[in-house]
């Protein structure tokens, strides 16, 4: 007999019971082995009967494929169970677990199957779909605890990085077995994220391993075990000896230890003293901005304040630049200060900044103004209302920061009364004569897009370290008339951005947008707001677009994006989709159905 096909009417039985019998009539996958059951049912009747048993449910209705599926259930396993065998031999023994606790969920087989595959596959477009699932929660799921846990492997080291620091701390004390089972001392990649972890998790249970990876691991490991040292007596000793080594990574570590360790010994403090008032600081500028030691706090001041002295004295430019460097550092130490004694000094430094912008040299003064602008654009009211005073005199990052100083500070009303006009300065082109006006106009888009309500992947992605920054803080609400100005300035990405349901203009303007868009990824973005805001002809141009997608190389990638979409559509459009599928490829059929059935049974 040819079991193979009898399994594979199974699987697709079993597929049809999972969804909903509703869905069963017309399947073209079961529809397609009803040909070659009707060839074997010539050699033995019973692949007849089968066939005729599938045809039953192909032609179907919705009031009677529930009755024929169950009988060509019954009908495939009663063959199945006499031609097949239950069990393997072998002593039964019980299945490592390990409690996670915590509340965990569970995601459907639309967002699990790629995510997986993003997990444990290689090629591009993977971080995309693994921030996205963070973000949404997917990884409480503990079908993926194990994916993601030899995900810290990954060859791109983009994703090992991200999996260690934001989504296996998820799962908290849980995943310590796991992690001590495959840490290796001597290795490197993957292992510094594991034993970055161990230490994470449980610095106490960790110390053994920290205390090889010292005495035996590989260089990398090395370094990282000596950032994990805490503030013992015999660790301080240790650190201390060395931040005199050649080696900078090794030095790196141990200071940033060192600094991290908050110890307020004479010896310590004595040390990082000296590497603050040294070439050294630009190793531990992030420790020592989260520093609370007073001695340390006043020990940044007072070199600053030097600095900035020696600096407006200077004539040479190789010196200026290094005092320039210099500076960066010290004012990079100061970010996020709220004490008089920082907010005076800074201030005093933008007061300065027309004297400082004339320093051309490598780096050049206008760099320094720009730390120092985006220093107080998140500083104290008063760093904050000094800086947005003298908005029109400024350009560049510096304007940039001010306007987010603005939206920070201003109401909703008087921001896009201050603002709004700039908005018309955004042209296709940017040209010498109108480049002033057209980065004003992209700085105020750069303001209002931050977290204006629905972040895209692309805008998240478009946005700097620092811009993101920004983002992520506390925006005040946004006037409503934004939308328009955007749409009379045809400044597409802020169009997505603010777009809103029931809005007439923006439906036209997206619709002609669309219509000029060459890439998968720009059309993706379009679609993705014409779903969102209820466009009237979201569907179909969505069918459009997975049609074309079908034949691209790059079908897989897409498919993700444009399924989550056919999920929020109005349920009235599922039959469009339904008539879709069977036109596509096996793959993107795998990755849409989920969608699909989603729609089919949303609720009115």
């Amino acid at each position: 007999m040819s079991i193979p096909l009898l399994i594979q009417v199974y699987d697709e039985m079993r597929r049809l019971a999972i969804a909903g019998s509703a869905v069963a009539a017309g399947d073209f996958r079961l529809k397609k082995l009803i040909e070659p059951l009707t060839r074997a049912g010539e050699k033995a009747p019973v692949f007849a009967k089968v066939g005729q048993a599938v045809q039953a449910v192909v032609d179907s209705s919705e009031k009677t494929a529930s009755t024929a599926l169950l009988e060509l259930a019954a009908l495939v396993n009663a063959i199945l169970y006499t031609q097949g065998e239950t069990g393997i031999p072998g002593d039964l023994k019980p299945l490592e677990t390990t409690d996670l606790g915590g509340q965990a969920t569970q995601a459907s087989a639309r967002v699990l199957k790629p995510l997986l595959e993003a997990l444990t596959t290689t090629g591009s477009g993977r971080i995309e779909l693994i921030r996205d699932a963070h973000e949404r929660g997917t990884f409480k799921d503990l079908r993926l605890v194990k994916a993601a846990l030899n995900a810290v492997d990954d060859p791109y080291p983009e994703i090992g990085e991200f999996i260690a620091d934001k989504v296996l701390p998820l799962y908290g004390k849980a995943i310590l077995p796991e992690l001590r089972a495959k840490v290796d001392v001597k290795g490197r990649a993957g292992q510094l994220h594991r034993l970055g972890l161990l230490h994470r998790l449980d610095p106490e249970g960790s110390r053994d391993l920290i205390q090889s990876a010292l005495a035996e691991g590989s260089k990398e490991m090395k370094v990282a075990a000596i950032e994990c040292l805490g503030t013992t007596d015999d660790d301080l000793a240790y650190l201390l000896e060395q931040t005199k080594a050649k080696a900078k990574d090794v030095r790196a570590a141990a200071l940033r230890a060192l600094t991290a360790s908050a110890s307020s010994r004479a010896d310590v403090i004595a040390t990082l003293k000296k590497v603050i008032s040294g070439p050294d600081l630009e190793l531990i500028i992030s420790k020592v901005k989260q520093s609370l030691l007073p001695e340390i706090q006043n020990y940044v001041l007072e070199q600053a304040e030097s600095q900035f002295t020696d600096l407006l004295k200077l004539k040479d430019k190789k010196l200026q630049g290094s005092s320039i460097t210099r500076m960066q550092q010290l004012v990079s130490c100061l970010d996020e200060r709220k004490d008089i004694q920082a907010e005076t000094f800074l201030l005093k430094c933008f007061e300065n900044a027309k004297a400082i912008a004339a320093i051309k040299s490598e780096p050049a003064g206008a760099d320094l103004n720009e730390l120092v602008a985006h220093v107080l654009s998140q500083g104290t009211p008063r760093m904050q209302r000094e800086l947005v005073a003298s908005h029109k005199t400024l350009t560049d990052s510096c304007l940039l920061s001010a306007i987010f100083a603005a939206r920070a500070t201003m109401t909703p009303e008087d921001f896009y009364a201050a603002f709004s006009s700039s908005l018309k300065g955004i042209s296709d082109k940017r040209t010498k004569k109108n480049s002033a006006e057209h980065d004003r106009g992209m700085a105020v888009a750069e303001a209002i897009s931050a977290r204006s309500g629905y972040v895209t992947y692309r805008q998240w992605m478009r946005f700097s370290r620092y811009e993101r920054r920004r983002e992520e803080s506390h925006l005040k609400a946004l006037d409503p008339r934004w939308l328009d100005a955007a749409i009379e300035a045809r400044a597409a990405d802020l169009v997505f951005d603010l777009a809103r349901p029931g809005h007439a203009a923006t439906n036209q303007f997206l619709s002609e947008h669309l219509a000029t868009q060459k890439k998968p990824h720009e059309a993706e973005e379009v679609l993705q707001t014409m779903v969102r805001v209820a466009h009237p002809d979201a569907a179909d141009l969505l069918i459009d677009a997975l049609k074309k997608q079908a034949k691209s190389t790059s079908s897989y990638y897409y498919s993700y994006w444009y399924g989550r979409m056919i999920a929020d559509l109005p349920r009235s459009e599922a039959p469009k989709f339904e008539a879709l599928l069977p036109t596509l490829p096996d793959k993107m059929v795998d990755q849409l159905m989920e969608s699909v059935l989603a729609l089919k049974n949303k609720p009115e």
